[in-house]
This record gives structure tokens, sequence and C-alpha cells, in this order.
């Protein structure tokens, strides 16, 4: 027998059985997009916030694995609730800090008041967006291909707030570092509005990924103009519940207050803020100073 017709030594390994049950791919070079199949039996979400936060980010096959599955979800829902309020709360007392660190004529106890005050509503503004949205997509979730339980939907939007939430966290040192070298209100808010797009895209992806890959699993088609529809959803409540609960930043020249009255809508006020943004104009405030007597 010649050398090249020798046979190998080494026998091949046995195909584990559940080898064909995840949708995701075991290797990390595809990200969230990519689909095929991996060992499920791997995919086991660790204790501890830190290294839950971080398992999130490195193995986010794995995480929507458990998810479709339905392992451990009780679990993985309370982690994922609790990454999102600390996250939230970080950049929230970032935005509301803006004041503080730009010198402004607010009170003291006032840009105090705006970091805690932000800092809470950055947090409900995804939570509450998510409450919103989840009713509407479960129900039309069975047309797109998925049919997730309500459990698992549940589990799904909460990682992809989770995701949302710490790239948000993650761009705090960002806006810290232009809040503290520039006195631009309109830059300062249009910057955290590109900030929470961003965010928010990254975290939209993550659940997208999860839908497609079931339907793929299943060998089902996925509806993308029903999915569109629901990242327009999505968008438009959230901007819409982050117009009703302004002011995140507070203007420098203006009292603290928790909610200011309800005028106009988000996309005529960031297209304002741009249009002074790019005009140099100075951040004054637009009430008429009271007539002297």
């Amino acid at each position: 027998m010649s050398i090249a017709e020798e046979p190998d030594p080494t026998p091949p390994l046995p195909e584990s059985p559940r080898a064909a049950e995840g949708p995701f791919k075991r290797d990390h070079d595809g990200g969230f997009g990519t689909i095929g199949p991996f060992y499920a039996e791997d995919a086991t979400f660790p204790k501890g916030f830190w290294h839950s936060v971080d398992y999130l980010l490195q193995h986010p096959q794995m995480v929507l694995d458990s998810i479709v599955h339905d392992r451990d979800l009780w679990r993985l829902k309370g982690t994922f609730l609790v990454v999102s309020i600390f996250m939230c709360s970080v950049y929230g007392a970032t935005m509301g800090a803006t004041n503080l660190l730009q010198g402004s004529t607010m009170p003291l106890y006032g840009k105090f008041a705006m970091v805690a005050i932000t800092s809470f509503k950055v947090t409900t503004l995804l939570l509450l967006t998510l409450v919103i949205v989840i009713p509407p997509i479960y129900v039309s979730n069975a047309f797109v291909g998925s049919r997730f339980s309500f459990k698992q939907l549940v589990a799904l939007l909460l990682a992809g707030c989770a995701v949302t939430s710490t790239v948000l966290a993650s761009l705090a040192t960002v806006a810290f570092f232009f809040s503290l070298t520039t006195s631009s209100y309109y830059f300062v808010k249009l910057m955290h509005v590109a900030f929470f797009v961003y965010a928010g895209a990254l975290g939209l992806q993550f659940v997208m990924t999860a839908f497609r890959a079931v339907a793929f699993q299943t060998g089902r088609h996925l509806n993308y103009g029903l999915v569109f529809l629901w990242i327009l959803l999505y968008a438009f409540v959230g901007t819409q519940l982050a117009w009703v609960m302004r002011p995140f930043i507070g203007r420098p020249d203006m009292a603290v207050t928790i909610f200011r009255e309800r005028e106009g809508n988000f996309y005529e006020n960031i297209a304002d803020s741009f249009s002074k943004f790019m005009e140099g104009r100075p951040q004054r405030s637009e009430q008429k100073p009271p007539a002297k007597r």
C-alpha cells in the first residue's frame, strides 16, 4: 500500500445528535447575522452581572439559541431587565449632567436634579416603549414566519433592549467628553439623538437575527415587509414617547422642569435644532422677556 493510500489512523468523531438543533453557528465570524447549526448544549448563560453582559455581547448566537429552545427564560429575562435598567441609568445620568458640565446658569440643585431625573427617564423610555409594542408584535409574529411564544418574545425583546442600553452606556464616555468640551446645546442634543439611533439599530439587528434564524430553521419564509413595519412602529412609539417625556438634557437658560408643555413634534424639533446648529445660532430661550412696568 502506498503512502497516499494509507488510511487515517484517527477515527472521525461521532456527530452530536443535537448538532442541528440550534439555528446559529458556533464560530464568531458572522456576528449577529450568521445562521447555521452549533451544539446547543454548549449554550450555558453565566451568572453575575458583568459576566452576563460580556456573554450577551460576545456570544449572541448562543443567547438567541437559549431563547429559541426555551431554556431558562425566567433567569434570562431577569438578567436582561437588570442590565437594561443599569445601563440606561448610566447613560441617562450622562445626559442629565450636560448642564452640570457646561457651567450653565441653572442653579446647582437643579443641575443635580436633572442628573437623577434624566437617569430615570431614559430607563422608563426604553422599557415603556417595549411594553407598548409587545402586544402588536406578539399578535402578528405568527405571520412573520417565527411563531415565538409570548415568554420567548418577551425574552427576545428584553435581550434586544439590553443590547441597546449596553451600547448606549458604552457611548456615555463620548457623550461626557463632548458635553465637557462644547457649549452648544443643539450639538449635544443632536449627538444624543444620533447615539440613540445607532444603539437602537444594533438592538433591532439582534432581534431581526432571531426571527430570521427561526424562519430558516422551520423552513418558513420571513415576511420582511411586516418586520419593517415593526421597526417603524418601534421608532414612532419611541420618538413620540421621548417627545412627551422631554426634557432629557435641559436648556441651560431655562429653569428645571420635569415635563414641558406639548407643542410641535419630535421631528420638527430635530430639524429646527439642526438648522440652528448649522447657523451657529446661540442657545437663547425662545420665550420673550417680561415687559417692564
